[in-house]
């Protein structure tokens, strides 16, 4: 894998984009992530297999600032940007790359040291002043840019233009009557997702439910027109928060007891939502970020 843009932001919301002042002079690997593959004594030969924890991703980012576009002092700037940008003490910070075949991802990671700037002509010279960044990745994984979104039950357009209006009105649009979505995981990885809730009116207890395993996300609660429930199934980032009337609270107290914080397996993945009232003016959306072990 070959990467032809990158961009590195830290926790303040500042970044360094490599292209022409900050350049790669050689390329990320991104493969190889190391895994812990745990096992048991057993009574026969051998061992009994356990489980597998992926490890933390560790990551070097070798670069110059290229020192054949302005002087001496312009240089020292872009040491100093780096510095301030790069400093250890803003993690964590986002890598979002592109790859040469117009693939985007990202992964977040930690920096470990500041940049480092050898000395000595092979590192500083009147064409280069190379540097290295070192990495580590809590999160091992490599998500693409864009998310998924997967709707059910929206609303459909229903005219076109030219637009004629009959004298007895006209159907803007219609709601798509379908209860159940596929969603297609087309990553590497299991992955949770974003689920939203809206009410078009007035419902009472809104769930979803996975198809192939019977598993059900359900809120004990009642919704009016205009509310939106955003419901996070990531693993160690879960969360529900309501918005009504522009006023964002956590409503996590709301989650029924029995209810799964719903993944997505690899591949197809059917979902139904339901309400125990008002189901006609419930709409469901879920998106996510699928997710890799290598590019």
């Amino acid at each position: 894998m070959i990467i032809k843009e990158l961009k590195i932001t830290n926790a303040s919301g500042e970044s360094i984009e490599f292209g022409r002042h900050f350049r790669l002079y050689e390329d990320i690997n991104l493969s190889g992530l190391k895994a812990d593959v745990s096992y048991s004594e057993s009574a026969n030969d051998g061992s009994s297999y356990q489980r597998t924890r992926l490890d933390v991703r560790d990551i070097n980012v070798p670069f110059f600032i290229n020192r054949t576009v302005e002087g001496n002092e312009w240089i020292e700037e872009r040491r100093q940007e780096a510095y301030r940008v790069l400093n250890p003490k803003k993690n964590p910070m986002r890598l979002d790359f592109t790859t040469k075949s117009g693939e985007s991802y990202f992964l977040n990671a930690e920096l470990t040291a500041s940049p480092d700037f050898p000395t000595g002509f092979e590192n500083s010279n009147y064409r280069w002043q190379k540097s290295l960044l070192q990495f580590t990745c809590s999160d091992p994984y490599l998500y693409e840019k864009d998310e998924t979104l997967v709707q059910i039950a929206t609303w459909i357009p229903a005219f076109e233009f030219a637009l004629e209006i009959p004298t007895d009105g006209i159907e803007m649009g219609y709601r798509s009557p379908s209860l159940i979505a596929n969603v297609f995981n087309g990553g590497q990885e299991d992955s949770g997702m974003i689920i939203k809730f809206k009410a078009n009116g007035t419902l009472s207890t809104p769930s979803l439910v996975n198809v192939n395993t019977y598993e059900e996300f359900k809120l004990n609660m009642d919704l009016v027109g205009g509310d939106i429930v955003e419901v996070s199934t990531y693993k160690g980032k879960k969360y529900a928060y309501l918005t009504r009337n522009n006023i964002k609270i956590s409503v996590f107290g709301k989650v029924d007891l029995d209810s799964k914080f719903l993944q997505l397996e690899t591949g197809d993945n059917l979902f139904r939502y339901d309400a125990k009232s008002g189901v006609d003016n419930l709409e469901v959306s879920m998106y996510f970020a699928n997710k890799f072990v290598g590019v």
